[in-house]
């Protein structure tokens, strides 16, 4: 099951768990974290370049530790060394990362009123969803929940496998082949009734959703639940989707063809804002067309 849940006006939600730090060699994990990141701040504009005994007198730190995770964050690409001087910058991998967090900061701030129009107008949850670094599944962005009663509850950073739901298979479609592979060819955990974990029906699945622009889902994640989403992409893949998804027992074929319009308008608002773009809908939605699960 996963952290997402139908629930009714003044519920409860699925409580955040946590876990102590652990110890990792003799030093508990926070600290090691808060020492890493300490290093990496050292690094700015005005000073770009540093020894390690530099590093090591600014924090204050031994210069053993500051060697020892310098070393490591060279490994990992976050920073880099001059073979001459021995001395240190940012690595590609920190100027990834720091892309990637501009990106989403745009994106969540670009997003957030369609995706809260969205919301208002087809009275259902609407959801901006993107893919997590790893590249193994999707991330809740941001959420606009419905005011109604009954209402899709989900949690910003919820976490769940790409082959399960509307936006996790938006995603899915457009990711460049190889990376899409591999989720394919992975295990497809089901997580409700209606989850597609024959690899064959999955390939047909997003098959259709390239086609036709959007995709469906229903009771894929949690059961009585149904999701709608569009993919916003780049030249070279998928950046995020927009989706909408709310109660089986307010489902109507009218209100799913609704809902797919005015989903692909809200994705097509904040593609044109970002220089982005959205599949077109090159489908006429008849009653072959509007069928929710997947596997039809």
């Amino acid at each position: 099951m996963t952290t997402a849940t139908v629930r009714a006006s003044g519920g409860t939600r699925l409580g955040r768990t946590s876990c102590d730090a652990a110890p990792e060699g003799g030093r508990p994990v926070l600290q090691v974290l808060e020492r890493t990141f300490a290093v990496l701040e050292v690094f700015v504009e005005a000073r770009p370049e540093w020894g390690t005994s530099e590093i090591a007198r600014s924090l204050g730190l031994p210069v053993p530790t500051v060697h020892r995770i310098l070393m490591d964050l060279r490994k990992l690409g976050y920073v880099t060394q001059d073979r001459r001087t021995k001395r240190f910058r940012l690595g590609s991998a920190a100027v990834v990362l720091g892309s990637r967090a501009r990106v989403v900061a745009d994106l969540r701030s670009v997003a957030l009123e369609p995706v809260r129009l969205l919301s208002s107008e087809l009275g259902e949850t609407a959801l901006l969803t993107g893919v997590s670094t790893d590249r193994t599944a999707s991330i809740c962005l941001e959420r606009v929940e419905s005011v109604k009663p009954l209402r899709l509850s989900v949690e910003p950073g919820r976490l769940l496998p790409l082959h399960a739901g509307a936006s996790q298979k938006a995603l899915l479609a457009f990711m460049p082949e190889e990376e899409a592979e591999r989720v394919i060819s992975g295990r497809l955990d089901r997580l409700c009734q209606s989850t597609l974990i024959d690899k064959k029906k999955l390939r047909q699945d997003l098959e259709r959703i390239r086609r036709r622009g959007f995709a469906t889902s229903l009771e894929e994640t949690n059961a009585g639940v149904w999701g709608i989403a569009v993919p916003i992409l780049t030249g070279t893949g998928v950046v995020c989707a927009v989706g909408i998804a709310g109660p089986s027992v307010r489902l109507t074929r009218e209100g799913v063809r609704r809902s797919v319009r005015r989903t692909h308008a809200a994705a097509s608002e904040i593609a044109r804002t970002l220089a982005y773009r959205v599949p077109p809908l090159s489908i006429e939605l008849g009653e072959n067309e509007l069928s929710l699960g997947g596997g039809s």
